[in-house]
C-alpha cells in the first residue's frame, strides 16, 4: 500500500468513529424522564405512545364512568296482563262434496257441477267470490276386498271450500242453501275478528297490561319506599284466539233441506296481552 492509500484508509476510520458518536449522543425523539408530566394538561406527542416506555397515570375524573354506572343500575322486573273484548264479527266455515262412481270421469264431472251449483248459491246470499277458497281436492280409487283379492269399486272425487262470511247473519241461510245445493261435508264453523277489528282490541289489551305492570311498581316502589325512575327494557306476547261452534258431517243433501233453519250463535272473543318490563329505580 502507498501512502496516499494509508492516508485515505485512517481519514475513512476516524470520520466512523465520529458519526457513530455523534449519532449516540443525539436520539431524535427521547423524552428526558425528568422532564414529562403526567398531570391532566399532557398529552402524547404525534407518534408517541405507551410503547415509548412512559406509562401516564390518570385521575380518578379521566376514567370513564359508563361500566360503574351500568354496573350500579338498579332494577325490578315485573308482568302485566290485559285483555280486552268483542263480538265476533265474521265467521268461516269449510264445506264441500265427496262423490263416487263406478269411472273417475263420471265422479269428476259430477263433482264439479254439484260444486258450481254450491257456489252459486252460496254468492247469491251475499258471499264474495273472493272469500270462497278451494282447500282442498283429492280423486283415489276405492277398493273392495273379497276372496279373490281386491276389487275396484269405483273412484272417489273430494272438492272442499272454506267460505269467509262477513255478515253473521248469514251463517245458517249459507248453510242451508249449501246443502240444498248437494253439499254433503262439513267441517267446523270458525268465529273470528276481522284483521281491523283484531288489531283495536289488541292495542286496548296492550294499555290494560302496561297500566297492569305500572300499577305493581308502584304499590312496590310506595311500601320500599323507592323511586321508579324509567323503564330499561319491555318484552311482549298476544293471543288471540277464535272460537269454534260448530262441527259435524252434513248428511244427505235431501236431509239438509227438509230440516229447519240452521241456528247459528256467535259469542264474544278476547284477545289477551302479556308484557314484562324492566324498571329503574332508586
Amino acid at each position: 500500500m502507498n501512502k496516499s492509500q494509508q492516508i485515505y484508509a485512517v481519514t475513512a476510520i476516524c470520520l466512523s468513529i465520529i458519526m457513530a458518536g455523534a449519532i449516540i449522543t443525539y436520539r431524535p425523539g427521547a423524552v428526558d424522564p425528568s422532564t414529562t408530566s403526567t398531570g391532566p394538561d399532557f398529552r402524547f406527542p404525534t407518534g408517541v405512545g405507551v410503547s415509548s416506555g412512559l406509562v401516564p397515570t390518570l385521575s380518578s375524573e379521566a376514567v370513564p364512568t359508563l361500566y360503574n354506572e351500568e354496573a350500579q343500575m338498579k332494577t325490578i322486573s315485573l308482568s302485566g296482563a290485559g285483555s280486552a273484548s268483542a263480538t265476533a264479527n265474521q265467521a268461516t266455515i269449510s264445506l264441500g262434496v265427496e262423490i263416487t262412481s263406478e269411472l273417475a270421469k263420471d265422479a269428476i264431472a259430477e263433482n264439479a257441477e254439484l260444486m258450481t251449483s254450491i257456489i252459486n248459491a252460496i254468492q247469491a246470499q251475499g258471499v264474495n267470490e273472493d272469500d270462497i277458497q278451494t282447500t282442498s281436492y283429492n280423486v283415489y280409487a276405492q277398493y273392495d276386498w273379497t276372496e279373490d283379492g281386491r276389487v275396484l269399486r269405483g273412484y272417489t272425487v273430494t272438492n272442499m271450500v272454506r267460505v269467509t262470511i262477513k255478515d253473521l247473519d248469514k251463517v245458517g241461510d249459507v248453510i242451508d242453501v249449501a246443502g240444498e245445493a248437494g253439499s254433503n261435508q262439513m267441517g267446523g264453523i270458525s268465529f273470528e275478528l276481522s284483521d281491523e277489528k283484531r288489531e283495536e282490541i289488541k292495542l286496548n289489551a296492550y294499555v290494560a297490561a302496561l297500566e297492569d305492570a305500572r300499577a305493581k311498581a308502584d304499590v312496590i316502589a310506595e311500601t320500599l319506599g323507592i323511586t321508579i325512575t324509567g323503564v330499561q327494557s319491555v318484552t311482549e306476547s298476544s293471543y288471540a284466539p277464535s272460537r269454534t261452534y260448530v262441527d259435524y258431517e252434513m248428511a244427505e243433501s235431501s236431509v239438509i233441506a227438509g230440516r229447519a233453519p240452521t241456528p247459528i250463535i256467535s259469542g264474544d272473543l278476547t284477545v289477551t296481552v302479556n308484557v314484562h318490563i324492566v324498571y329503574l329505580f332508586e
